[in-house]
């Protein structure tokens, strides 16, 4: 397959979270490698607080912004609260990237980011199998 993305920005909380997020959007980032030259993925690529606590916040702002509005899709979990992912959604929005929402069935989700105009897809997924299946749909499809 011709990969026709060129970046892909994986969003989701890393700071009030364990590692289970971690490993998913690993898992999430070599999806993404089948259609995209570059994927960054924060907690592995970036200044993960976890992996990097001695990162200024100065630093990883321009850092994660400067990805972000170099990105042609965000796929961001909103299934739990963090600040920083909804900063990184709009940052996607305000430069025209597509943006691709998901969580787990019966988490609750803000209904703003939810309405964010720049939302191209809204997954809600039953388990993990379930969720790597309709990355795969959505990124066939943008």
């Amino acid at each position: 397959m011709e990969k026709k993305i060129n970046k892909i920005y994986i969003a989701g909380a890393l700071t009030h979270v364990g590692s289970k997020p971690r490993e998913i959007y690993g898992k999430i980032g070599k999806i993404c490698r089948e259609f995209s030259r570059e994927v960054f993925n924060p907690h592995v690529d970036g200044m993960c607080p976890v992996k990097n606590p001695e990162v200024t916040p100065d630093e990883v702002w321009k850092n994660e912004e400067g990805h972000v509005a170099s990105s042609d899709i965000i796929i961001a979990y909103v299934g739990a609260p963090s600040l920083g992912t909804g900063g990184e959604i709009e940052i996607a929005r305000m430069n025209n990237r597509k943006i691709i929402l998901w969580w787990f069935e019966g988490e609750k989700v803000s209904r703003f980011v939810l309405g964010n105009p720049g939302v191209k897809f809204k997954i809600e997924v039953k388990n993990e199998e379930d969720l790597y299946k309709q990355i795969n749909v959505a990124l066939e499809n943008l």
